[in-house]
């Protein structure tokens, strides 16, 4: 196939013609006629808070989903405790400090927490490691 050369170009005038024909010719917009323009009301200012605390107030309250999310992270970290305790029981060194931790984890989550199956298990859990507590008290002394 042959390549096509364009050897002369015409302009067309009807595009000008109808630019002109159109506007003015003074190159500002305007409303085409039999259309009047239509009155719209002043936007007011932005409304100002009344007071800081309800700002406050507001970024205090969570969301369902970032509860659920720091309940799963809390009951993992038990489970994590419990874990080292489990092998600290079978070893036979157990951790004081593991176990006033743990306390301090349930007694937090369960204060939290108003599901009454969870928070039964957390304070059969509690009761164990107060009697582990108590082992370890006990042998101390």
């Amino acid at each position: 196939m042959k390549p096509m050369r364009v050897s002369q170009t015409r302009r067309s005038n009807a595009a000008q013609k109808a630019r002109t024909a159109r506007g003015s010719g003074s190159g500002q917009f305007q409303l085409p006629k039999g259309r009047a323009a239509t009155h719209r009301p002043e936007v007011s200012g932005p409304v100002s808070v009344g007071s800081i605390d309800a700002i406050v107030a507001l970024q205090a309250v969570e969301e369902p989903s970032d509860q659920r999310r720091q309940a799963v992270e809390t009951g993992d970290r038990i489970l994590d405790l419990l874990d080292q305790l489990k092998i600290g029981v079978l070893s036979g060194n157990v951790s004081v400090g593991d176990l006033n931790r743990l306390k301090k984890m349930i007694e937090r989550q369960m204060s939290v927490d108003d599901d009454p199956g969870l928070n039964d298990i957390l304070k059969q859990i509690d009761l164990r490691a107060r009697v582990e507590l108590a082992k370890l008290k006990g042998t101390a002394a």
